[in-house]
């Protein structure tokens, strides 16, 4: 009995580790948050759902593996890096565009005529000039959480 529920502790604190350890092995600028998105993530591990993530980042890949049914849509500019760059764009459930995130026309037009009116149960955004405008035209598309990532801090608005 002993053994089985140090088996289950230890189980529960490597699950709550694995996050963490994703953002480390990618290099994620998010690792800072890895706490926040554990705790709130966490349910949606093996769940089928869709998370958006505006702007590339080498979290991609963590949500990919960390949420192993999830299917995860990013949009972005791809003014710094061309989208060939980041192999991980091309793996099974990661779907992408370039997209001018601060024009709502163009955000539409990705939505619509793209992606086909999807329903995102997550859609994760860092703060910028363009932040909370965005997040008007995406919320149209959130039937979960929106996340705003500010500095070392994480918002709910949805």
């Amino acid at each position: 009995m002993i053994i089985i529920i140090v088996y289950m502790v230890a189980q529960l604190w490597i699950d709550l580790l694995v996050l963490d350890i994703l953002f480390k092995r990618y290099k994620s600028n998010r690792e800072k948050y890895h706490n926040f998105y554990e705790k709130e993530l966490f349910q949606y591990r093996h769940k089928p759902i869709s998370l958006l993530q505006v702007g590339i980042e080498s979290s991609i890949p963590v949500w990919q593996k960390y949420l192993q049914r999830c299917n995860v849509y990013c949009i972005d500019e791809f003014d710094r890096s061309e989208p060939n760059r980041y192999k991980y764009l091309n793996e099974k459930r990661v779907f992408w565009s370039r997209c001018d995130t601060s024009n709502e026309k163009s955000i539409k037009n990705i939505m619509n005529n793209i992606w086909n009116k999807p329903r995102f149960d997550i859609i994760i955004d860092n703060i910028n000039n363009f932040a909370m405008s965005r997040q008007k035209y995406l919320n149209r598309y959130c039937i979960g959480k929106y996340y705003i990532e500010d500095g070392d801090d994480v918002r709910i608005m949805k």
